[in-house]
């Protein structure tokens, strides 16, 4: 939907189809005229500028300036949006990058394993150097984050250690016991030092390495001093830091996992080094426990790690995508104000945008663009000789020259503040005064007409023609604006600016023209002599317009010019200062852009994303739109389309969670005896996670049901129950965990204890009773199988671990999730089997011949430990999963705010295309957006079969007066808006979609067809047959205008056919146009024709005669400069023999 008045910026889309209105409403019944511009509309074009006396020749022009293939503006401004947005309007796509596209080219191997393994602890860097930079730095802060709290975890182990081996038991050697709390300061130090530095690359790498170290010394330390010596004493070591590190360290792929396999190695050689006094099968079962643990471990942390990273990166490079396409897209929205704010000026332009923006409004008329400035100085100059010159030059060498000359005439008019209104063939007139007022617009004018004479004097010396340049100048009232609703070109409309152009073909010469009106303002600032104007103009003799000749001085011409910009400077930097001032007064510079340097587009995103990257907080982004603790976005919109984005990696974590399900079982089965409630127990989780796991990951198999598929992607879709599997997941691998401690659990070893004298040996234990016990303890386990209880610990590490893998569960589920089971545990291990464990760590220190005191506490020193260690790791993979959140929301939401702002960049475009497609044929809209085309390359282009019309209302002049009553002459402007408007509606007709509108002056309307090989029809010619049924529709739509207005007003048109040169004459303010001899006989068939007449040459004639278009012969008139021609009448269509005019 478009609102009225504005239909023409689409062309078909932006209808507002007015074809039945005027039956249905009298909108006419206003009394208006408009002038007739005084000269018949001549052709000029072209691209590009250069400077006046530049050396060219036309071998050298002729081959930079091609023919191009060129798509009609009606095949891109179509009927729907949807054909818009197809065509016309060029969207920046930015396709989306696979991670693996960006990243560090893969080696492909034929062996798929391998090849996956290489894929896997690959570095994950991207090609380009400053791009990874950049994500280090974007990330830089969350790493030091998870750096510290690597370092207060240590610490924190580091003291609890210390005080468990002082308070409970003695369980590390005297030298390691002194170690840690050298450990501990250093960890304090390293918190304390990332918590207060600045975020640096530099730093941040330095103290991971120190970490590293540190952990692995630590490691070390702690497994080495352990006892007693059994072989799985200090297994908790290596699996807590591993799984530390693939968490919290910021390390890449492979070097957490040489981290991780460096800590298993050594506690393996320190194990069977020190620890392991006989091998036996029951060593060797906890080796091989120990061994898959490890192992699970470096699993489970690569199944965090890499799809993190992973999709770090993909949200990273698609936010860079995002910004990237929103940096190219404000490009080409600068590339396209600056043509656009180089046809209209700013008010006129930002005044339709925000029409296009807003919503429609129902009215009678058409909106019109048009403004009254009452202080102004118009100046026409028309090229004396022109004629001469021209038949020098082919077309193509004169559009050159002329492009130069303009190009020249733009650059001064610049310098004197004065606004180009309109090029017309050889003719160039400006306003000065406009948009903004002016007290010097008369001086403004003067010394711009002097300075257009000394530069066509060069034009004379170079090419050796006698030309020149006539100037005339009036000051008074303009109504500006554009009319119509295609095609627009600014223009000025008043009696004054009639006069100003009589003014101009009154002149001399070689001398500028004034009238007393513009020599009144000019304060007597130069010598004037009598200009006689009436002698050489009816015009002026007929209104008694007094005219004066400006005395050209060379030094007084210098002295003024220099004074002129000398306040004007002064002026601009009192303005200047103003606007400085003023904080409540819109700046606009940057929709001209002019300042800005052209940059390397990835230089420009890389500088971008580095300043937003330093004035992104963190902590300021997830107080402002995230809930505390649960981190939900505060907007319901965000939240719901956050919770809608699908996971892509899903499958992993649950494959995560399967392979650490099966280590628990294998370590089970190795470490304890099966019987069948641990059999139905395994089996049935089993089946579960096998089942949910192949559900998952099967969206993309082609062996599973077509049921299984869809179940696969509505979980996929579905957070929610994504998340309600991952628990599932990890209640039976925690299940799994714990069945040992109550499938163990059986009332014949307890009777076996009690009917011994246990609890007697057990409180007066001393070294000589040693022996006692232990075969007590032998003999009633030897009856009941055993198993080692801290391998039960261990496979409950691995159920933190498999939840710390599912990055979708969101921290409160973690919390509460995991909060239960560790809960369950203690109250497990703790007091429900705490005489059954108990005897089983009684016995092994027994077995070790290492009591020195077991008194209740120091008896469960090591359970003690256990616990403490998985109480810590909950705590980790809180915090992990906390911080994963935020900053996966975070970047969410970034994402988003920067896929808006491409969006709103996207949107503000295609309002400026809008503009752009209806000023300048599409194609040459894009010519000079392109920044690869060279400011000295010209734009035309040689169109061999064009037919073109003029059509004008001759009668209209004597319509337009300027009175208080029709507000000086704007509602004569508005009806003939309204005429030019339906005449513009009919254009979007799809049968007349071949036909391009060139321009309006004044009253008359120039269209052509056959301008691209798209519109042009060699075989039928249909674009001269829709030229000729559009003529006939537009006299009768004239006919509907007078029935509704009361009006007579009077349609004359002509039509040709031939070969024209298409292009742009100005680059600074491009304007499109064709040129050519085809094109002035058109204009004289306009001109020689006869009112309410559609006249027509022989050439027109022998492409309608055979097509069902009735025609009259007028005969052999005489048409200027170009002797006598045959021409005809257009009368009507075969198909509408009914009408009137064909009878």
């Amino acid at each position: 939907t478009w609102f009225p008045g504005f239909s023409g910026i689409q062309g078909h889309e932006a209808g507002l189809v007015m074809g039945s209105r005027h039956q249905s409403r009298n909108k006419y019944n206003h009394h208006d005229v408009i002038m007739e511009s005084k000269r018949d509309v001549t052709v000029d074009n072209r691209r590009e500028l250069a400077k006046i006396g530049r050396k060219y020749t036309i071998d050298s022009l002729r081959a930079s300036s091609p023919p191009q293939e060129k798509k009609s503006n009606w095949e891109v401004i179509e009927h729907s949006s949807r054909g818009l947005l197809k065509q016309s309007t060029r969207k920046v796509v930015v396709v989306e990058e696979r991670v693996e596209s960006v990243l560090q080219k893969r080696r492909k191997s034929w062996w798929d394993i391998r090849s996956l393994c290489l894929r896997t602890f690959q570095s994950h860097k991207f090609n380009n150097g400053p791009v990874e930079a950049l994500y280090q730095k974007y990330f830089l802060r969350l790493n030091q984050t998870n750096l510290s709290c690597l370092l207060a975890v240590l610490l924190v182990t580091a003291c609890a250690l210390i005080v468990f081996n002082y308070v409970l038991h003695p369980f590390l050697v005297a030298p390691v016991t002194q170690s840690l709390g050298v450990f501990a300061s250093l960890f304090l130090i390293g918190t304390a030092f990332l918590l207060k530095s600045q975020r640096q690359h530099s730093s941040l790498f330095i103290w991971t390495m120190v970490t590293s170290t540190l952990l692995f010394i630590f490691g070390v330390v702690l497994v080495w001093g352990s006892t007693p010596p059994k072989f799985e004493g200090g297994l908790w070591v290596p699996l807590f830091c591993t799984a530390l590190v693939y968490i919290l360290m910021p390390l890449n792929i492979r070097e957490a996992t040489g981290l991780g396999a460096i800590l298993g190695l050594s506690y393996f050689v320190i194990a069977l080094t020190c620890h392991t006094t006989a091998f036996d099968q029951q060593t060797g079962s906890k080796m091989a426990a120990s061994l898959i643990l490890i192992i699970a471990v470096n699993l489970g942390g690569l199944f965090i790690l890499y799809p993190s990273e992973a999709m770090r990166r993909k949200t990273f490079i698609e936010t860079r995508q995002c910004i990237m396409a929103r940096l190219k897209t404000q490009r080409e929205n600068l590339q396209q104000e600056r043509l656009l704010l180089s046809v209209l000026p700013l008010h006129v332009a930002m005044e339709m945008k925000a029409d296009i923006a807003g919503k429609p409004k129902d009215t009678m008329f058409h909106k019109i663009y048009i403004q009254r400035h009452d202080n102004v100085s118009i100046l026409f100059a028309d090229i004396c000789g022109f004629t001469s010159l021209s038949a020098q030059c082919t077309a193509e060498e004169l559009v050159y020259l002329l492009n130069e000359l303009f190009a020249r005439f733009d650059d001064l008019a610049s310098e004197h503040s004065c606004l180009r209104i309109k090029l017309l063939g050889d003719c160039y007139y400006c306003v000065s005064g406009l948009p903004e007022p002016r007290l010097d617009h008369a001086h403004c004018c003067v010394e711009m007409g002097l300075d257009m004479i000394e530069a066509i004097a060069l034009v004379r010396e170079v090419t050796g023609v006698n030309v020149n340049m006539r100037v005339g100048i009036h000051s008074g009232r303009v109504h500006c604006g554009v009319l119509g609703l295609r095609k627009w070109q600014f223009d000025v409309w008043s009696n004054d600016v009639t006069l100003a152009n009589y003014m101009e073909s009154g002149g001399i010469p070689g001398r500028v023209h004034i009238t007393k009106e513009t020599l009144e303002c000019l304060n007597g600032d130069y010598r004037v002599e009598p200009g006689l104007g009436g002698e050489r103009n009816t015009y002026l003799r007929d209104h008694n317009v007094e005219t004066f000749l400006i005395v050209s001085d060379v030094r007084d011409h210098h002295a003024m010019k220099a004074a002129r910009i000398k306040n004007e400077r002064l002026t601009g930097e009192i303005k200047r200062r103003r606007n400085l001032g003023d904080k409540n007064k819109p700046i606009i510079h940057s929709k001209l852009g002019y300042e800005e340097e052209d940059k390397d587009p990835d230089e420009e995103l890389n500088d971008y994303l580095s300043r937003a990257i330093d004035a992104r907080s963190i902590e300021q982004l997830r107080k402002n739109h995230c809930q505390n603790l649960v981190l939900k976005f505060k907007n319901k919109n965000i939240e719901d389309t956050y919770q809608r984005e699908k996971d892509r990696m899903l499958p992993s974590y649950f494959v995560a969670s399967s392979i650490l399900f099966l280590s628990v079982v294998v370590v089970q089965v190795l470490t304890c005896p099966i019987d069948g409630i641990m059999y139905a127990v395994f089996s049935l989780c089993a089946i579960v996670v096998g089942s949910v796991a192949v559900i998952v990951t099967g969206i993309k198999s082609s062996c599973l049901p077509k049921q299984v598929k869809r179940l696969s992607r509505r979980i996929h879709k579905n957070k929610t129950m994504s998340q309600a599997l991952g628990c599932g997941m990890i209640l039976n691998i925690f299940a799994v965990s714990v069945t040992p401690l109550i499938a163990l659990s059986k009332p014949d070893l307890s009777l076996c204890l009690n009917s011994s004298d246990y609890h007697v040996m057990r409180e007066t234990i001393s070294n000589s009773s040693i022996e006692s016990l232990s075969t007590l303890l032998t003999h009633c386990i030897l009856e009941n199988p055993t198993f080692s209880p801290e391998y039960v610990a261990h496979c409950v590490f691995l159920t933190l671990l498999a939840c710390s893998a599912y990055q979708l569960m969101t921290s409160v589920v973690k919390i509460v999730l995991l909060g239960v089971l560790m809960v369950s545990y203690f109250i497990l291990a703790l007091v429900v089997q705490r005489d059954f464990l108990e005897l089983f760590y009684l016995h092994e220190l027994v077995q070790a011949e290492k009591i020195p005191n077991l008194s209740d506490t120091s008896l469960m020193g090591s359970k003690y430990i256990s616990v403490f260690i998985l109480l810590t790791f909950y705590i980790s993979t809180i915090i992990h999963g906390q911080q994963m959140q935020a900053t996966s929301r975070l970047d969410f939401l970034w994402k988003i705010q920067a896929t808006d702002e491409k969006e709103e960049t996207e949107r503000l475009q295609n309002y400026n295309r809008r503009l752009l497609n209806n000023i300048l044929p599409v194609h040459v809209a894009e010519h000079f957006m392109l920044s690869e085309h060279s400011t000295d390359d010209l734009y035309h282009e040689q169109c061999d079969s064009v037919c073109i019309m003029f059509a004008s209302i001759p009668n209209f002049s004597e319509f337009y007066v300027e009175l208080e009553g029709n507000n000086e002459g704007v509602e004569c402007l508005r009806l003939l808006n309204e005429i030019i408007a339906d005449f513009d509606d009919i254009l979007s007709e799809s049968q007349f979609h071949q036909i391009e509108k060139i321009k309006t002056t004044g009253s008359t309307y120039m269209a052509a067809s056959g301008l691209t090989s798209k519109g042009t029809d060699l075989k039928n010619f249909t674009h001269v047959t829709a030229m000729a049924k559009f003529a006939l529709k537009i006299r009768e739509q004239l006919e509907n205008v007078n029935e509704h207005s009361f009006n007579s007003f009077k349609i004359r048109i002509g039509i040709n056919f031939g070969s024209v040169v298409a292009g742009v004459i100005g680059v600074k303010k491009p304007q499109y146009d064709i040129w050519g001899n085809a094109v002035n006989v058109a204009s004289r068939m306009d001109s020689t024709g006869v009112v309410d007449k559609i006249q027509v040459t022989e050439e027109v004639y022998q492409i309608l005669c055979g097509r069902g278009f009735e025609l009259e012969l007028r005969g052999v008139i005489p048409v200027k400069g170009k002797g006598e021609m045959l021409t005809y009448f257009l009368e009507g269509f075969a198909s509408d023999v009914t009408s009137p005019r064909q009878l």
